[in-house]
């Protein structure tokens, strides 16, 4: 089989050069125009290439991440499940196909220097599947993946994503009446309505006070606007959880909370706040919302090249593309975010992922099945090895996780995540 190489045609010099030199080391290559048989339509041909293909190698650079023809040809390699590479040929970060190459490897070519390919070369020849090696008698290629030890440390699946939310939503009450000295984290991602619907559902069940005495802290906000402004995180929780508990008798004391604020100034510094909260309550639950792409509490898919430096991020103001925007809030004011940082997600005495929706199920299997890098945020929560994906059956089978736990209520599924957290 062929290695299929995708790439911009202002880089036709490239994509000869590079195919002569894995020609030279026994690797054959498959590029458009060159081997396009006379008289096949181009998108058959190619199409039909990327499923016969051991691997697609894409020779990335701006024109190619904003390419749709490289966008189509990326997105076909993915679905058919064969390992992807990418050689960058320009100081870029990827955004356009940043959801298809953040997991996977890639080799800097900048200096043009082809001994920096041999490690590819030896990739190519000997892919990785479960660590090892694939040759061509074994049948099709599959996704490059890793094995990653010991997390999560559970996965708990529901039939419904009602169920799981309420599962999530026990699991915060009880470890806040029984860690009084600790504080809980709630999402404000798309799976905290669920959440906090979930939460005054069976908030009866712990009153007078669910929260017990644990401090509340809320995980981003968007910077530079009031708790009532429309694009608030703060809003959303007050409105959508504190004030119906309060007026059902069941919310938490005014001191208890400590949900982030936009504004800061000479005499209130939410920042310095919010990290004198974490350290003297430290997180006893987070449950945690990651977006389809791997984004997670303000941190973008493409942006860090550090996974230790943003590891071990506190409280901090988070800078967003366009592209962030988008995907947030389109009509957000601000361009930043402040987060609660990573840190706080990595020390959690229990973290929960959230995953409810079922377009998480691509990058659930990603944090699991690959390679932990600082491009994808998300996959940075590996390091917290008290972790358990709270998700539904659907989502556990199309991220083809494994040791899968399905209990038969939600309440049976919180005393199981909690018996995790230990």
């Amino acid at each position: 089989m062929a290695v299929f190489i995708s790439y911009h045609s202002s880089k036709r010099p490239v994509v000869e050069h590079i195919a002569r030199y894995f020609q030279r080391r026994g690797i054959s290559t498959w590029w458009a125009p060159r081997d396009i048989p006379p008289g096949s339509k181009w998108d058959e041909a190619i199409s039909t290439a990327i499923k016969q293909a051991s691997a697609l190698v894409l020779l990335f650079c701006a024109s190619a991440d904003s390419s749709v023809h490289v966008k189509r040809e990326v997105a076909l390699a993915d679905r058919a499940r064969i390992p992807i590479y990418w050689v960058r040929l320009e100081q870029v970060e990827p955004e356009g196909l940043g959801y298809y190459l953040s997991p996977t490897q890639w080799v800097d070519w900048l200096d043009q220097r082809d001994s920096t390919l041999d490690n590819l070369v030896n990739d190519l020849k000997n892919p990785a599947v479960d660590g090892q090696g694939l040759g061509p008698a074994q049948g099709p290629p599959v996704a490059r993946q890793v094995v990653v030890a010991g997390w999560p440390v559970g996965v708990v699946a529901f039939e419904s994503e009602g169920i799981a939310a309420e599962a999530a939503a026990h699991t915060y009450f009880r470890s806040a009446q029984a860690a009084p000295h600790r504080s809980v984290v709630l999402p404000t991602g798309r799976a905290a309505t669920q959440l906090f619907g979930a939460m005054l559902r069976v908030a009866d069940k712990y009153g007078p006070r669910p929260f017990g005495s644990a401090r509340i802290l809320s995980d981003t906000e968007t910077f530079g606007v009031h708790s009532r402004h429309h694009s608030s995180r703060t809003r959303h929780v007050l409105e959508a959880l504190i004030e119906p508990l309060t007026e059902r008798g069941l919310g938490p004391e005014p001191r208890q909370l400590h949900l982030l604020s936009g504004h800061i100034g000479a005499d209130a510094d939410p920042m310095r706040s919010t990290q004198r909260t974490l350290r003297m309550y430290p997180p006893g639950v987070h449950g945690i919302s990651v977006s389809p792409e791997g984004e997670v509490l303000g941190y973008e898919v493409g942006t860090y090249s550090d996974a230790d430096e943003i590891a071990g991020d506190g409280c901090r103001i988070v800078e967003l593309t366009e592209h962030g925007r988008r995907y947030i809030d389109p009509n957000q004011p601000s361009r930043s975010v402040l987060t609660i940082g990573l840190a706080a997600a990595v020390e959690c005495a229990g973290l929960m992922v959230l995953g409810f929706d079922p377009s998480k199920a691509r990058i659930i299997r990603q944090m699991v099945k690959f390679p932990e890098t600082a491009a994808v945020p998300a996959t940075l929560l590996r390091r917290n090895t008290r972790t358990v994906i709270v998700t539904t059956r659907r989502i556990a089978e199309e991220a083809e996780l494994d040791d899968v736990h399905h209990p038969v209520s939600a309440e049976a599924g919180s005393e199981w995540i909690i018996s995790r957290f230990s």
